[in-house]
């Protein structure tokens, strides 16, 4: 009976929904800008809060390979000046560029909580960070 009951309730899903599978939550995203280049948040594969050992979050934002080409162009230019990263026009970082940046990997040093961090990211990105071990 119990079978029966649980395959009636798969059939009452609506279509294409899975009953086991929550979709992945999304979030209000805000204008990433870096080094005067607006970034969107499908450019961003990963962004994330990381604590240091002194008590601080920073961040760390991971791009596509497409975007992080992008970025390597942007910081070679910057190369002995500052690049500025920026959300919604407010200042994140301006870290001084000593040679491009070429993984598509971005830290910016720690200033924030942790949840802010993780706020932050969230604004970033759109969603939560990726998991951190590929079993999750």
């Amino acid at each position: 009976m119990k079978r029966l009951i649980a395959i009636a309730l798969l059939a009452a899903a609506p279509p294409g929904v899975a009953a086991a599978t929550p979709a992945p939550a999304t979030f209000e995203t805000g204008v990433l800008t870096i080094g005067g280049e607006m970034f969107a948040p499908a450019e961003i594969l990963d962004a994330r809060a990381l604590p240091d050992v002194n008590g601080k979050v920073g961040m760390m934002l991971t791009l596509t390979t497409s975007a992080a080409k992008r970025l390597e162009g942007i910081s070679g230019a910057l190369v002995g000046k500052p690049m500025l990263i920026a959300l919604d026009g407010k200042p994140l970082a301006g870290e001084l560029i000593r040679k491009p940046i070429a993984n598509g990997v971005i830290e910016i040093p720690g200033r924030w909580t942790l949840g802010d961090g993780e706020a932050l990211a969230r604004r970033i990105s759109g969603r939560d960070p990726l998991p951190d071990d590929l079993a999750e």
